[in-house]
């Protein structure tokens, strides 16, 4: 591996005119938090004298140079030099903005790079998803973090901006130079694409810890460099637009679930990379002829460790597995495909309203382990009618397993077992499976009377509660809730009933609900009884008899479930426990057995 290092300033660094870093469209969103970005801007402000400040390292995959501009890929340091192309854009505009056109023309200069008789182009040209929204956010005077799909890049120009505004110019001009002249990258040029992404992984800097899509990725990118120039022009175009597929998702999650679907086995976090290097090795042609099997392994983390700056690459050998081997572009394929399913199903997206009601329900429930056995119905080409049975049962399933707090782990293997169904038929297999692990109604209308449902899962209890609503008052209830952004779930005898606040608010629950409140009130109040359906602001006048001002209100409810509360004379906890069990019983006839 040949690599140039060389030590720059940022104004040498960024001075070069014909010089030109590109984001390549295959990296990741921005993903600097608020923290990174003081970081950096504190760092650099609060040096003294001559004192230096090592921002980390760029790595650029280099290729002839030429007279005109010269683009540097940037294999690693995106999120580095995307802030520091926010920070000098926020500069450049409160230069302007002061009326110090010199300072602002220092700072264009490292903003665009151009050729002799060419026309400026950015210094730093972001190809990714963010490219549109860095220009867009660049013109605006006032930012709506909530306008922009990427909100990290939003909250860094929001940031740096309220940062600077604090600034005195004699500040600005301070800062500003230590930024060009005492912040120091060390730029490693690179001119094989394998190296490249070789070394990525052996990089540690302050910024963001590697997450396993960084490391895959580098991987299948520096494997594909491998096989060949035109393999790794098509994995990093195949690349890009699996990342535009899960823009949104939580990319890590997508590569668990698509090696839970492929090995029909459990994958825990910390075992991602290591299965995912596995599978490709075992499953990539190209990949099984290379004649060192060990490249780009690394040793991977448990989700207990704490994580180690200094971790350094494990030269252990991959074991070879027989199966069925494809060619390297079909294993893409099949991974894009995959990541276009996940991304339909994680964002409810599949075009279908149908579909995309259960899957909003399964979200609710929290039904994140089924991901991987629906990921392989869809991509092996289920029926629509049929993918709409399989969640139907994957609901009550679920949902019984979770309120009979069965364990988790258990449910994610049975659902990676599943992935060996036959996806064009799979409704018997299933069914078989579902009704072998289900628990009894018994046990279920039990544990569904006495269940907590706490905040964390507060959206568990407002889907049972509205497929309660549809289901006992029929479909025209279903206008009312589903989808309503501002029917919430109502605590009838509210969380909080002591504070001054709460009487206020409220009304005096402590002198309505009498003795035993300290044991009762934490026992009963986030149990399914005592939770309703409630739309808007639910304002009621402080009295003695609280219950009786909230029945005034939920008798003007259009939500069923909600206006027969006003034909009950008192609301206590003998109620809650006694609507509890009524609602279970409705429970165990709504989701049944499979």
């Amino acid at each position: 591996m040949k690599i140039a290092p060389t030590a720059l300033k940022l104004d040498q660094l960024l001075g070069s005119a014909n010089e030109q870093f590109v984001i390549p469209a295959y990296q990741r969103r921005y993903s600097w938090r608020d923290r990174h970005v003081y970081e950096l801007l504190e760092d650099i402000d609060l040096l003294e004298g001559a004192d230096v400040h090592l921002l980390g390292s760029i790595v650029c995959l280099t290729g002839h140079h030429t007279p005109g501009i010269n683009e540097l890929e940037l294999v690693d340091g995106q999120q580095r030099l995307s802030t520091i192309c926010v920070l000098l854009e926020c500069l450049r505009q409160r230069f302007l903005q002061d009326g110090d056109e010199d300072q602002a023309r220092d700072v264009i200069r490292l903003l665009t790079a151009k050729a002799p008789g060419g026309t400026p182009v950015p210094k730093i040209a972001l190809n990714t998803l963010d490219g549109d929204e860095f220009r867009d956010l660049a013109t605006k005077t006032e930012i709506d973090c909530n306008a922009y799909q990427n909100h990290h890049l939003a909250k860094a120009f929001l940031n740096i901006r309220q940062w600077l505004s604090e600034k005195s110019m004699e500040e600005l001009t301070a800062f500003s130079f230590k930024l060009q002249n005492q912040a120091l990258v060390v730029r490693l040029d690179v001119s094989d694409a394998k190296d490249a992404f070789k070394l990525f992984e052996t990089i540690n800097n302050r910024g963001l810890r590697l997450s396993p899509t960084d490391i895959i990725k580098n991987f299948v990118l520096g494997n594909a460099a491998r096989f060949g120039a035109s393999q790794l022009q098509h994995a990093r175009k195949e690349w890009a637009t699996l990342i535009s597929y899960l823009d949104g998702t939580d990319a890590d999650g997508f590569f668990r679930y698509f090696l839970i679907s492929s090995t029909q086995r459990r994958i825990t976090k910390n075992q991602v990379v290591r299965e995912f290097k596995t599978l490709f090795m075992n499953e990539v042609i190209e990949a099984k002829a290379l004649p060192d099997r060990h490249l780009y392994v690394d040793e991977e983390q448990t989700d207990e460790e704490e994580p180690n700056e200094e971790a350094e690459i494990d030269d252990v050998e991959i074991p070879e597995q027989d199966g069925e081997q494809i060619p390297f572009a079909k294993f893409m394929e099949r991974l894009v495909v995959s990541s276009k399913v996940f991304g339909q199903l994680v964002l409810v997206k599949t075009g279908n309203k149908q579909i995309d009601r259960h899957l909003r329900n399964l979200r609710m429930i929290k039904s994140a382990q089924t991901y991987g056995f629906l990921m392989h119905l869809r991509v092996g080409g289920i029926a629509d009618k049929a993918f709409v049975q399989i969640l139907k049962l994957t609901e009550s399933f679920v949902l019984r397993r979770h309120i009979c707090r069965e364990r988790s782990n258990e449910t994610e293997t049975l659902f990676a077992r599943l992935c060996e169904v036959e996806p064009t038929n799979p409704l018997v297999a299933t069914k078989k499976a579902y009704r072998d692990a289900c628990p009894t109604d018994e046990k279920f209308k039990h544990e569904f009377t006495n269940a907590n449902f706490t905040s964390n899962i507060i959206e568990r209890a407002r889907y049972c509660l509205e497929q309660i609503e549809i289901r006992h008052h029929g479909k025209h209830a279903e206008l009312a809730v589903l989808g309503a952004e501002d029917v919430h779930v109502e605590h009838i005898i509210p969380q909080k009933i002591k504070t001054a606040k709460s009487k206020r608010e409220h009304g005096d629950w402590t002198t309505y609900l009498g003795e035993k409140i300290d044991v009762l009130h934490p026992r009963l109040v986030s149990r399914i009884g005592n939770l309703t359906l409630f739309a808007g602001e639910l304002n009621i006048t402080a009295s003695n008899n609280p219950f009786a001002a909230k029945k005034a209100v939920y008798k003007q409810s259009s939500i069923l479930v909600t206006q027969d509360l006003a034909s009950m004379p008192a609301f206590r906890f003998k109620q809650v426990e006694t609507r509890s069990s009524q609602l279970a019983e409705l429970a165990v006839e709504y989701w049944p057995l499979p």
